[in-house]
């Protein structure tokens, strides 16, 4: 079962920090529930991931800064703070742009972190504190953004697969032409509308192996080509199909059948990615003795004994 009070204790551990990341995840919340026109799925796996996010950078962060020496939270929180004036008040900026705005009130609270909660606070918390103020209100134009360079990689490397097999195929961008008939690759089909609930999952995923930080970033970094593979098999398999079966691979049920599909996949190759990588225990190369193993030194004294014996 899961202990709710060893759950909370990150949070009252610095209430300085967990006041300033509630306010931030708050914010996030209130865009995002500005932002959805129909589709709230995504925005909701934005904010778990956000969530997580935050309570990690807490658990991690909270309680470390340190009293007496010299205070480099109090300096290093005026760099984010003097840029976020300079989006608001610099000739060049438009406060009334969000971009602006938003950018300006990610920089402020980045520099409330560090002169509250220090250095370390900061340094953990910029991730998630960048998907609450830019991420959550900008996330339908981003993942608009995002659509075309997932569909044109998948469309190519599809094309370029089934050419290799000698089919008679082509594409124009995004389009696909075989047999007489176009077949568009839209936003539904690129991927992109799971992409925010593969983000939460792959965080998952990342978690459950023990590694340094660093490789779970490589871990996280294989979630794109995860997403692109498996679209470009799902486009594959289409095709495929379509030639086969006939234009029937191309109604509702069919269409849906396969983009569960694609999920499926995609979770899979993240998966087996993850069990490649090295763990914490397999840092050690085969060389290297255990610890408390080492081999005994030898002196000429030894050797001679060790000869004078046999």
């Amino acid at each position: 079962m899961i202990d709710l009070r060893q759950l909370l204790a990150p949070l009252k551990k610095d209430w300085k920090c967990t006041a300033l990341f509630a306010v931030a995840f708050a914010f996030a919340c209130w865009q995002s529930a500005l932002q959805i026109r129909s589709e709230w799925g995504g925005a909701a796996a934005l904010l778990i991931l956000l969530a997580c996010l935050l309570y990690q950078a807490l658990k991690v962060s909270a309680g470390t800064l340190k009293k007496g020496g010299f205070p480099w939270n109090k300096l290093l929180a005026w760099p984010p703070v003097l840029i976020a004036f300079a989006l608001l008040f610099l000739p060049w900026s438009n406060p009334d742009a969000p971009g602006f705005k938003f950018g300006a009130w990610f920089f402020l609270m980045l520099g409330a972190v560090c002169f509250f909660c220090g250095v370390r606070a900061m340094l953990y918390g910029t991730v998630p504190l960048l998907g609450c103020f830019l991420a959550a209100p900008f996330r339908e134009s981003i993942v608009l953004y995002l659509s075309y360079p997932f569909r044109m990689v998948s469309t190519v490397l599809s094309v370029g697969f089934l050419q290799l097999f000698g089919m008679n195929i082509e594409n124009d961008n995004t389009t696909i032409r075989v047999e007489g008939l176009d077949i568009a690759i839209t936003d539904a089909c690129s991927g992109i509308q799971q992409f925010e609930a593969m983000i939460l999952v792959a965080f998952w995923l990342v978690m459950i192996w023990k590694r340094p930080f660093v490789w779970r970033c490589v871990h996280y970094a294989f979630l794109i080509p995860s997403i692109i593979l498996a679209n470009a098999v799902r486009i594959v398999l289409t095709v495929v199909l379509y030639k086969t079966v006939g234009q029937v691979v191309l109604n509702n049920t069919w269409h849906e059948g396969l983009g569960y599909a694609q999920v499926v996949l995609t979770v899979a190759l993240f998966f087996l990615v993850g069990s490649l990588l090295p763990e914490d225990g397999d840092n050690a190369s085969p060389g290297k003795k255990a610890p408390g193993k080492s081999e005994e030194k030898k002196t000429p004294e030894k050797e001679s004994e060790k000869h004078g014996q046999a």
